[in-house]
C-alpha cells in the first residue's frame, strides 16, 4: 500500500533567487497506510522523546514549545516524532529512498565525476510557520493554512506539513541541487490511503536564464 504522486509546482513557486537564477521544483511523495505502518513500526524505538511536561508546553525532540490557542498536535501524533522510519536500515521507506538516491546519483552527475544533487534526510520536523507557508509565498487566506489540517505547536511552530518547508533555507544558503526526504503531518482521516503521518522525498534544481525559455 505505497503510493507514489508526482506533483505540478505553480507558476508563481518559480521565481528568481538573488545571483540571478531560476528554479523550479517538483515533488516525489510516498504515503505509508496505517496497517502497513503498524507492522513495520511496532519494534522501532524512537531515540527522541516528545511528551507534555506541563499543561501550557509541549516538548518535541527535546525543546519546549508553550501552547497557546492555536495549537493542534496531540500525544498521538507527537508519539510518532522521533521514529526517523526513513533512515531505519532495511526498512522499506530506507530501500526506497535509497532507491532514488541511487537514481539520481547515476543519471545526475557534476563535472568532476562527483553526483550532482546532495540529500538531506536528516532535519527536524518542527518548523516555523514561516518556514512552511509564507516562504513558499503562500497567502495567508490559503485553505492549507486552515488549523484543522495542520498539527500547530502554537501560533509560530508546527509539525512540517511537507519537506517544502526546507527549500528556501537551503537554497539561500547557497545550494542550487538537492534532494530532501522525511516525515511530514497533516490531519487526514485515517483509511486505506491516507494517515496523518508520512513521508515525502522531493527534489529541487536551479537554472541559469539561459537554461530555461522564459515568456515575457
Amino acid at each position: 500500500h505505497i503510493q507514489d504522486t508526482v506533483m505540478a509546482v505553480p507558476q508563481n513557486l518559480i521565481q528568481k533567487v538573488p545571483y540571478g537564477k531560476m528554479f523550479s521544483l517538483w515533488r516525489l511523495q510516498v504515503k505509508i497506510t496505517s496497517s502497513f505502518a503498524h507492522v513495520w513500526c511496532r519494534n522501532i524505538a524512537s531515540d527522541f522523546s516528545a511528551s507534555t511536561s506541563t499543561p501550557s508546553t509541549v516538548e518535541v525532540l527535546s525543546k519546549s514549545y508553550v501552547l497557546d490557542d492555536f495549537s493542534s498536535v496531540t500525544k498521538k501524533i507527537l508519539s510518532k516524532v522521533g521514529k526517523n522510519l526513513h533512515n531505519q536500515r532495511h526498512h522499506p521507506l530506507w530501500l526506497m529512498k535509497e532507491r532514488v538516491k541511487d537514481h539520481f546519483y547515476k543519471q545526475y552527475i557534476g563535472r568532476f565525476g562527483t553526483p550532482l544533487f546532495s540529500v538531506y534526510d536528516d532535519f527536524s520536523p518542527v518548523v516555523t510557520v514561516e518556514q512552511n507557508f509564507d516562504r513558499l509565498l503562500i497567502p495567508q487566506d490559503h485553505s492549507s493554512r486552515l488549523k484543522g489540517d495542520n498539527y500547530y505547536l502554537n501560533r509560530f511552530y508546527m509539525l512540517r506539513s511537507h519537506t517544502s518547508a526546507h527549500q528556501w533555507d537551503l537554497i539561500h544558503s547557497g545550494l542550487d541541487t538537492f534532494l530532501v526526504v522525511g516525515d511530514v503531518y497533516r490531519c487526514d482521516q485515517i483509511n486505506n490511503t491516507h494517515y496523518p503521518v508520512f513521508h515525502q522525498m522531493e527534489g529541487v534544481r536551479l537554472f541559469s536564464n539561459h537554461e530555461v525559455k522564459i515568456d515575457n
